[in-house]
Order: structure tokens, then C-alpha cells, then sequence
């Protein structure tokens, strides 16, 4: 009789766990992107060789516009940061882009191009090769790329390394590495949730994002960037 009620109490403790809702993965194993929408190529940032990279980086690249900005009431990184990952309010953004788990630091360098550009940016790490021994954007990496350099440190001697030499070193290390977040979830508003997935879909993909989530997306087109037919009546529809 103790074996049947023994065996009933274990049964009933089985169904309970698997009832319980569980939580999401640990965003401790993520870095979240937050992907913008199109935007004015006046709100984008120009090749300059000289560009620091995204660590030592103060400025979010967009010609004042309150783009990806986290102390921005109005923004939706804002939004996710506090409301969704329950975040402190650091009052400087260069400290939520070291210690938020949602990265959106700039725009991109032409917001005006085509969503499959846009795609190589946030993604594919030779997006910056040099060329010449000159990089066109200076030290900027891919977004996706960024997002782990920005949270990276590595202790050498009595000194502590950050950014992209710390990831390089991390990356030497398979334990250190695997302490840093390498899989990603992404966040893409308009054009943004267009970008994330022709990057999942491209034949630059890494195979490192566990998540997308789109917003009002238009994945099946727009007319919002109509064109003259080439008889010049009327307009055609631009897939992004």
C-alpha cells in the first residue's frame, strides 16, 4: 500500500512541474537586437576609415535622430529594456549598450538601400573586410558582431580588456567564450523584421538566431517606395 501511494505522490509531482509554465530561456544566453525600420539616409552615417569601434563609441551614428537611443522615454528600446527585461534606468546610454541585454546602437550606414544590403550588416562578418588594408567603416563590425563586443572583457595581468580586443581573445578560449552570449534574438520593427529575415534566409547566415520577432513588417512588399514603370505611367510595387 506505502508503494502505491508512494508511486502516486511521485506521478502527481510529475504533472505539477510539467504544469507549471516555465520561463523563457535565460536572456543571459542572449543577445537581443533591437533592428530599426527605414529610415532617412540623412539618419544614417557616411565611410570614414576613422570610425572607433562599438565599445569606446558614445555617439549612436545618426546625426542626432533618437534612434535606438535607451534613455529615450519614446523608443521602443527603451520599452524592452525596462518593461520586458525589468532594467535599471542608467541615465547614459553608452552604459546600457555595456550592460543591457538589448543592443541598438546605430543605424545603418544606408538605411536608403535595399533590405538584402541592410541584411549583410547586421550579419555577415566580412561586411567591413578591409580592402587595401583599409576598412571602409573603420573599426564597425556587423551589428550582430558589435553586440558581443560591447559586453566583452577579459582579464590579462592586472588589466582588463574590452571590446574587440578582449572578443578576440575570448575567442582563443572556448570556456571564457562560451560564457559570453553568442546566440541572438531579434527585434525588428517595419523594414527591420524584413532585414532580420533575409539574413536568416541568406547564404551568409552563422546559424546563431534562436528567435525573430517582427513588427508590422511588410514581408510580402510595399508600395511606400513606389517607382515610375518603365513606360513611366503609373507605379510598381519595390520588394524589399
Amino acid at each position: 500500500m506505502k508503494m502505491k501511494n508512494l508511486f502516486v505522490l511521485i506521478k502527481l509531482f510529475v504533472i505539477c512541474c510539467w504544469a507549471i509554465p516555465k520561463p523563457m530561456e535565460s536572456v543571459e544566453n542572449y543577445n537581443v537586437m533591437i533592428v530599426h525600420g527605414a529610415y532617412g539616409s540623412d539618419h544614417g552615417f557616411s565611410a570614414d576609415s576613422l570610425l572607433i569601434e562599438a565599445y569606446r563609441d558614445s555617439f549612436s551614428l545618426e546625426n542626432g535622430a533618437t534612434l535606438g537611443r535607451y534613455n529615450n522615454t519614446n523608443r521602443i528600446t527603451n520599452w524592452v529594456s525596462r518593461r520586458i527585461f525589468e532594467e535599471p534606468g542608467w541615465e547614459k546610454d553608452i552604459d546600457y549598450v555595456h550592460n543591457s541585454y538589448v543592443y541598438n546602437w546605430r543605424s545603418f550606414s544606408n538605411p536608403a538601400n535595399t533590405s538584402l544590403n541592410n541584411a549583410y550588416e547586421l550579419g555577415d562578418r566580412k561586411w567591413n573586410a578591409a580592402e587595401y588594408g583599409i576598412s571602409k567603416f573603420g573599426k564597425r563590425r556587423a551589428l550582430l558582431e558589435e553586440s558581443q563586443e560591447v559586453k566583452a572583457s577579459y582579464i590579462m595581468g592586472l588589466d582588463t580588456l574590452h571590446g574587440q580586443t578582449a572578443l578576440e581573445m575570448m575567442r582563443k578560449n572556448p570556456d571564457l567564450y562560451r560564457q559570453l552570449a553568442s546566440r541572438y534574438i531579434l527585434i525588428g520593427h517595419s523594414m527591420g523584421g524584413v532585414v532580420s529575415r533575409e539574413y536568416v534566409q541568406g547564404d551568409f547566415y552563422n546559424g546563431d538566431v534562436d528567435k525573430i520577432i517582427t513588427l508590422d513588417s511588410p514581408h510580402e512588399g510595399t508600395g511606400a517606395f513606389a517607382v515610375l514603370n518603365p513606360n513611366g505611367e503609373g507605379s510598381s510595387q519595390i520588394l524589399l
